[in-house]
């Protein structure tokens, strides 16, 4: 039986904005797999494991010193522009140089944090005879450039340019890729913090080549007034401040703890897992922020509508990310050689066992969103933090009693508990229920799954090929007669063909 008109042309909604940022994503991706195939040759899992400490420490310091700005100017300047567009110039001038002002100022904050805790920082992470004690301060330029960019990004999203946002994302991986491979072919492990800094003032100048054409770049430093007019930005996004530094502390906890208890070939190998299962399939999440946040935004106050876009949210991702995570998880050895190394081969088991994070993750994030959406920071910010100590102990946990392999089963059994406490919580507070239709489609889907992870993990190779691909054909064939029944995406498609 066909779905409701109206829940057919949110499904169709759903499934075209996936598909359209997906594939902006896509090219994104596609420059990361070339880079990270060149630097594989190049630096080896040292290489990958330096990569992964300078740009947790980068993202830990942006998160501390951001004053949430770059979520809370988003905000404030969709407001304006939704209230008057005829007066773009008057209105909003004046509230972009706040936002510069501030942007500024936390940028000059994170350069300074940088360079004041590099001690801290590298006896966290290094050996004296691994590395001098002022190595991560040679990050203040890319923390600097890192906050300046977020404000100008924030801008692009306020005036809804999603467009212009799209064409910086793949100009600034095409940019990644050239001034981060000469460094790494010619200097080895001692070209990753230049290549890092360059790259990312790189990305900071591409951002200004599109937002300074529609406002010249104006900053007021000392102007008290400014900074007076800033300090609601500031009161909206401490709880996100907050939110953030607890998951880029996990995030650099994690690859320390990793080192210290491990190695650095670990290290490398965990990062290199987590971009082939998580980064490169995470390609489903992309219309997030763009397209299903507004959304769920405009129908915050009525749970049945509410419930309805989440679920339908959560179905379009299950039906999508399924035959996908099964064709990687088939195909991880064969993946893993052509886009790394052999030396990567470690990486495998990991990369398997961390395929129902992102499973998981297909049906926590859309829930995710709610309290965002109702303006209940305080809320969201608890979910997080608990999240977060909790999901760095249940991975390091498994890591030290299984191994990398330990590290991929740690990463889902923290998104299953993810799963249960926005689910219990979000449920009592917002009223929010999964669909019976959708907890039956993503029951099948994990069930394919769990046959996939059972065959890679015992299989021998032939019999992985051909569990993997019995699987992966259940599943595709599933999610295309959903979603063939559900929405005229699947109609026109074929019609085309």
């Amino acid at each position: 039986m066909n779905a409701p008109k109206q829940q057919e042309n949110a499904l169709d909604h759903v499934l075209k904005y996936t598909g359209v940022f997906g594939g902006v994503q896509g090219l994104t991706i596609l420059m990361s797999i070339v880079r990270n195939k060149l630097a594989s040759h190049f630096l080896g899992p040292v290489g990958f494991a330096l990569i992964a400490i300078y740009q947790s420490v980068a993202e830990f310091i942006h998160s501390t010193s951001n004053c949430g700005i770059p979520f809370s100017s988003v905000r404030e300047l969709s407001e304006k522009v939704g209230n008057d567009h005829q007066t773009e110039e008057t209105e909003l001038s004046p509230f972009i140089t706040v936002i510069r002002t501030w942007c500024l100022w936390t940028a000059v904050a994170a350069a300074l944090l940088c360079v004041i805790g590099s001690p801290l920082l590298s006896l966290w992470f290094f050996d004296e005879d691994e590395a001098p004690w002022w190595t991560i301060s040679l990050l203040a330029p890319m923390v600097f450039a890192l906050s300046i960019t977020g404000g100008e990004i924030s801008i692009l999203k306020g005036l809804r340019r999603l467009r212009r946002v799209a064409t910086i994302s793949a100009v600034g991986a095409v940019s990644t890729l050239c001034l981060t491979v000469p460094f790494f072919w010619s200097l080895g492990l001692n070209g990753i913090l230049i290549a890092l800094n360059l790259s990312t003032i790189a990305l900071t100048a591409i951002h200004f080549a599109f937002t300074i054409p529609l406002f010249p770049y104006r900053v007021k430093p000392f102007s008290m007034e400014v900074m007076r007019q800033g300090w609601s930005m500031v009161r909206i996004g401490i709880p996100f401040v907050l939110a953030a530094i607890a998951g880029s502390g996990v995030a650099m906890a994690l690859p320390a703890l990793l080192k210290n208890y491990g190695s650095m070939d670990d290290l490398g190998q965990y990062r290199a897992a987590y971009s082939l299962m998580v980064t490169y399939a995470g390609i489903v999440f992309t219309a997030f922020e763009a397209d299903f946040f507004p959304r769920l935004s405009g129908v915050n106050h009525d749970k049945e509508q509410r419930n309805l876009v989440i679920n339908q949210q959560i179905r379009v991702c299950v039906l999508l990310i399924a035959p996908l995570l099964i064709a990687m998880m088939t195909a991880m050895p064969l993946i893993v050689r052509i886009l790394y190394t052999e030396s990567f081969l470690p990486a495998v088991s990991m990369a398997v066992c961390a395929a129902f994070y992102m499973f998981l993750r297909a049906i926590t994030t859309p829930i995710g969103y709610t309290a965002l959406a109702c303006g209940d920071s305080l809320l969201f910010l608890l979910m997080e933090v608990i999240y977060d100590v909790v999901s760095l102990g249940i991975i390091f946990g498994c890591y030290l009693a299984w191994g990398l392999m330990g590290a991929g089963i740690g990463l889902s059994l923290s998104a299953l508990f993810d799963l249960i406490l926005i689910g219990v919580s979000y449920g009592c507070h917002y009223g929010f229920r999964l669909s019976s239709s959708t907890a039956w489609l993503a029951l099948q889907q994990t069930i394919l799954l769990a046959l996939t992870l059972m065959a890679c993990l015992y299989a021998p190779p032939v019999w992985r090929w051909l569990i993997g691909g019995l699987m992966f054909v259940l599943s595709l064939v599933r999610s295309y007669v959903v979603l063939a029944a559900e929405t005229t995406i699947i109609d026109k498609i074929r019609h085309r063909l």
